[in-house]
């Protein structure tokens, strides 16, 4: 590219402009700034304002009351509240994950189950079945009626 192309280049003009125009604010506000009066007032400015949002937030919140809506303070606490939760969650989820990991690396027991997987097989649980005589000789069992 030669110079005149690049002279005629309209975002670069743009940006010079821009960088130009930003430090002469920047030194303007500055100068105005250091001045003690205007620090004074715009100072008493935002007090006022912060005083007239604190006003306008208690004023509003006996009606938000009656109405059942809850309010800035109750939702930021609701929101505290459930990151403490999700934390709580977080850390019972961690604990779980070292006991199953814990449990993985231990070999199995063997000593017990040998014996409850014998008592559960069919010929240590077989049952004999009623002679037809007894079953005959004793009454129906009454069922529980369910009204």
């Amino acid at each position: 590219m030669n110079k005149s192309n690049s002279s005629l280049d309209p975002l670069k003009t743009w940006r010079e402009w821009f960088v130009k125009n930003e430090r002469e604010w920047s030194e303007s506000i500055t100068k105005v700034m250091k001045d003690d009066a205007v620090a004074q007032s715009l100072g008493q400015e935002i007090n006022a304002a912060i005083h007239r949002q604190q006003m306008f937030t208690q004023g509003l919140a006996g009606p938000m009351a009656s109405m059942n809506i809850p309010s800035r303070a109750d939702v930021a606490a609701l929101g505290e509240r459930i990151g403490q939760l999700e934390d709580s969650v977080a850390r019972v989820e961690a604990a779980l994950v070292r006991i199953e990991a814990r449990s993985k690396d231990s070999p199995p027991r063997t000593r017990g189950v040998d014996a409850a997987a014998k008592a559960n097989t069919p010929q240590a649980t077989s049952v004999k079945a009623p002679s037809p005589k007894a079953s005959r000789s004793q009454p129906p069992a009454k069922r529980a009626s369910r009204a």
